[in-house]
């Protein structure tokens, strides 16, 4: 007979005693009591009629498929090595763990290196525990700057990345892959499911096409016209949608009945078999299971990805032709059904764990109440017919005179997951403070976009320029392309316009038109190497000829 309650781990005085003094636990052969459930001992009222558990065979996807080389976990634990090999797929030539040497004089490590002609790529690879936060962005966005122009970052996290690193990595044109990311691209290169140009694609229980090329493609730019598509790709990526009802009746040791009861839907990855929904919280339970998302609440991707999925219905059946324009790749399911039945109950049982209360006979209520871990049976809870969705979405690649930059679009709601052209690099948001603005043109220098504030459009060709390609007048101070404001102003040695150059009477040098001086004798306008000028309260200038 054991010394102390194997359930509360209250010392036991009488030996032969059958039931702990404390909490009620059965102690005979040190077996414990099980919590009675009454839920299916009695049947069920009209009220609790149950469907039956869902009948996972006739489900449209296969019990078994062939699995990639590489599964989901090995993504994870070998991220640099998934990256190349994607990259490579593309057609780049790679380089993984390379030193650079940068503009500071210091030497920069990048994971992956990617070229293909004059495209020269920069991948930064973390597989951290929790989501990447700002600092690394910074980081990386840093690295970028000191190996100088010409270089395109990609950020990619096997965990996603917070709302400040989302929105940092946007403004500064640094490309993010996430974990979906990852692996849309990994199992399309791997099991080479991408559909040519002029094929008829016959799609099933996929959402339909709302956003089509032309929408997501054509930018609100003035130059827009000087912008090319230089790739896009539609990506059907499948889910599934588990509808479920947990309930159960459960009796304390003290015979005090408790009610538990939950029902919602689920939404499954069928690439990886990873939970959407937000970590399981219910009475102060955390789902921490490798079989769910690991996300956080400011990761936008995958809340937006959840919500794309949960707020609309698939259609049974469509068909669409690939255009020249773009690439389709359609993504079939890589888990089994029983891997998405586990995830879905996993969840659902980390979601009703709860802590019971209550309080022994003759005890104090507040003093000498005792805990008891609810965690619900198998028999609890019922899956109902689910159903698959898969969710289309663009992957545009714009090419600016040399910059690359990229813009994800759920081609169903048109929710946009990432915009590199959108907004202004001088400008950022952080959490509640707002100092976002929109991109007004792209520089037809170097291809950087920027806002209104800092780009300028040259007023004699119509060209727009960033300040680091632009001229700024020193006479009339209007901003000109280099090639209109190319002129030097022989007294301050500023950029001059034409319009304010002028060319001094007795000299017959040109200067800039501010720093014309007017004689006082003759009137004639000179240049102030020609004009002589005296007096300490009332100044007299008189030019060489009236001297």
């Amino acid at each position: 007979m054991p010394k102390f309650c194997p359930e509360c781990g209250t010392p036991l005085q009488n030996i032969n005693a059958k039931f702990c003094p404390e909490c009620g636990t059965g102690l005979i052969q040190g077996t414990p009591t099980p919590i009675a459930t009454t839920g299916t001992q009695t049947q069920p009222s009209t009220d609790d009629d149950w469907s039956k558990p869902i009948d996972w065979s006739e489900e449209e996807y296969p019990e078994e498929v062939a699995q990639p080389s590489v599964n989901a976990y090995e993504l994870g634990t070998k991220l640099e090595e998934i990256l190349d090999s994607i990259y490579r797929a593309e057609g780049y030539k790679t380089e993984r763990r390379v030193k650079m040497p940068g503009q500071g004089g210091y030497t920069n490590e990048i994971d992956v290196i990617a070229r293909r002609k004059n495209e020269q790529v920069a991948i930064e690879c973390k597989n951290f525990a929790s989501a990447v936060g700002i600092k690394e962005i910074r980081d990386f966005s840093k690295k970028l700057d000191d190996l100088g122009q010409g270089w395109r970052g990609v950020f990619a996290a096997f965990n996603d990345f917070t709302l400040e690193a989302q929105n940092f990595a946007e403004s500064r044109n640094i490309e993010t892959l996430g974990h979906k990311d990852i692996m849309e691209k990994w199992f399309a290169v791997s099991a080479g499911r991408v559909s040519r140009q002029g094929e008829r694609l016959t799609l099933r229980s996929a959402l339909s096409i709302k956003s089509d090329y032309l929408m997501v493609t054509t930018l609100p730019l003035q130059n827009k016209h000087l912008v090319e598509v230089s790739s896009a790709r539609l990506t059907f990526h499948p889910y599934v949608k588990v509808p479920y009802a947990f309930k159960a009746r459960v009796y304390d040791p003290t015979k005090k009945l408790h009610r538990f009861s939950d029902d919602g839907t689920i939404i499954i990855d069928l690439l990886d078999g990873k939970v959407l929904n937000k970590q399981a919280r219910k009475g102060g339970s955390i789902l921490n299971s490798l079989s769910s998302s690991k996300q956080s609440t400011d990761n936008v991707q995958a809340l937006k990805t959840f919500k794309e999925v949960m707020d609309f219905s698939p259609s049974p059946e469509y068909s669409i032709t690939i255009g020249s324009d773009y690439q389709i790749t359609e993504l079939k399911p890589e888990v089994t059904k029983r891997t998405v039945e586990r995830a879905a109950i996993e969840y659902i049982t980390a979601r009703n764990t709860q802590d019971m209360a209550y309080t022994p006979a003759k005890g104090d209520v507040i003093l000498d109440t005792r805990h008891r871990k609810f965690v619900p049976r198998r028999g609890d809870i019922k899956l109902f017919k689910s159903e698959m969705v898969q969710v289309p979405k663009w992957t545009i690649y714009f090419n600016a005179f040399g910059t690359i930059y990229t813009k994800e679009v759920f081609a169903h709601s048109g929710t946009v997951l990432e915009n590199t052209i959108q907004y202004c690099p001088q400008h950022f948001k952080l959490g509640a403070i707002n100092v976002k603005k929109e991109t007004t043109a792209v520089c037809e220098v170097c291809g950087k976009a920027y806002c209104s504030e800092h780009i300028s459009q040259c007023p004699v060709c119509g060209r727009w320029v960033c300040s680091d390609h632009a001229s700024v007048c020193s006479s009339c101070g209007k901003t000109f392309c280099k090639e209109h404001a190319s002129k030097i102003c022989r007294e301050c040695h500023q950029p001059l316009c034409s319009d304010c150059e002028v060319e001094c009477p007795i000299c017959h040098e040109p200067y800039g038109a501010n720093h014309t001086l007017i004689c006082d004798k003759c009137g004639a306008a000179v240049c102030p190497s020609c004009i002589t000028t005296s007096g300490l309260l009332r100044k007299t200038r008189i030019c060489k000829n009236c001297q």
